[in-house]
Parts: structure tokens; sequence; C-alpha cells
């Protein structure tokens, strides 16, 4: 049985953060931290279902549901400003959650821009504990998370598709130079990891993305 938090963090005058912990009613040190892109939130399908997936191997969830797109001041921002406010606004969620917990194995998974703030935590490593990383449709154009992912010491699993307008073919293909990272690259995908104009074949891609996540999983506690 879970039990489901729907709370905010207040960080400044310019930055209220809404947050969702699924938590189970039984002691558990495992959880998955949810970082969602600008327009495509924790509702929809990518982590619904990957939501479900790790709540069936007993790891309790937090979505971030940050608010970037509706911050005007956030807009103003230059992208390093933004880059660390997106940081901050992490942070000041799991400082509320975390000290209420006593998790020691952390999942994260971000999708696009959350893999910003993911990024900045795999140099930083304010989170103590083992961590995992889950990036889909990371943005590899980025020198930050392009060398996060490069240097990684934790085991990760990176999902793209090929039609993404943030794939980069060199630098996807470079990823297999760290053993840690397995990539996986779905034919045809774009940046929602969709085929753009044909709904079967996108079901099939959310599919086998589910597979990889669940596999990722199965390989890390066989």
């Amino acid at each position: 049985m879970y039990q489901i938090i729907e709370d905010h963090v207040v960080r400044n005058e310019y930055s209220t953060v809404p947050y969702t912990w699924i938590r189970s009613k039984e002691p558990n040190n495992r959880i998955c931290i949810m970082l969602p892109g600008l327009g495509y939130t924790t509702q929809q399908p990518l982590f619904h279902y990957a939501t479900g997936l790790f709540l069936n191997h007993q790891i309790d969830v937090l979505h971030i549901n940050y608010q970037f797109a509706k911050n005007e001041q956030f807009k103003k921002l230059t992208d390093t400003e933004q880059e660390q406010s997106m940081y901050d606004d992490v942070l000041a969620v799991l400082d509320k959650v975390l000290k209420a917990s006593k998790y020691k194995q952390f999942f994260v998974l971000g999708k696009s821009i959350g893999t910003i703030p993911m990024a900045k935590e795999w140099v930083e490593k304010r989170v103590s504990g083992n961590t995992f990383g889950i990036w889909l449709t990371p943005l590899v154009k980025r020198d930050a998370v392009y060398e996060a992912m490069m240097n990684t010491d934790s085991p990760s699993l990176c999902v793209i598709g090929d039609q993404d307008r943030h794939y980069d073919k060199e630098r996807i293909s470079s990823l297999k130079n760290n053993s840690l990272v397995s990539t996986y690259i779905i034919p045809q995908a774009n940046h929602s990891l969709e085929i753009t104009g044909d709904l079967f074949a996108s079901i099939e891609a959310l599919k086998e993305v589910m597979k990889q996540v669940e596999d990722f999983l199965k390989g890390l506690f066989s």
C-alpha cells in the first residue's frame, strides 16, 4: 500500500515548486526522483508508466513538478542562471522530502530539460547514497549534460530517438566509451519518443522505453 502526499515548496517569491511523493506505508530505503521536461509533465505517458514500473519494484516515487514555463522571472535569467535556478528548485524539494525519510538508494529519471538539474547533481552530488541515472531524451548538445553522462560513475541508461532535435549521433555514440552507460536509440522517434504521424508505432516505442527501464532495473538487482 502507498501513501500519496501532494505538497509544495516556496523557494522564493518567484518560485513555488509543487511535488507528489508516492511512498510505501512500509519502511523503504529506495526512491526514484522524477524530473520532467518543460512541456512534458509527470502526468504524460513516459512518467505515468515509469511511475507504475518503479512502484512495482517497491521503489517510492517523487515527482518534482517545477513551473518554469509559467515563471516570467525565470525567462529573464541567463542560461547559467536558469540552470542554477532549476537545480535550486529541485534541491528545495529534496531538502524537505529527504529529511523526513531514510532513503539510501536513489534513482533519478530526467527527461529533456530535467536532465539539466540532473547533470548538476551528477557533479555536485548533494544527494547522499547510491545513485542511478535514467536519462530520457537528454540534452546532449549541452556540454554540461554530455560531460555528466560521459564521466558518470553511476550505472545509467540513456534513451533517445534519432529524430529528436537534441540528438547528436557522435555524442551519443561516444557514450559507449563509458561501460556504465547503456544507450538505446529508438529509430524515427522524436523528442517525445513518439513516431510522428503513427499512433501504433508510438505505442510500441513507449513499450520499448519501459522495457529498457525494466531491464535496467533487473540488471541492477540481479
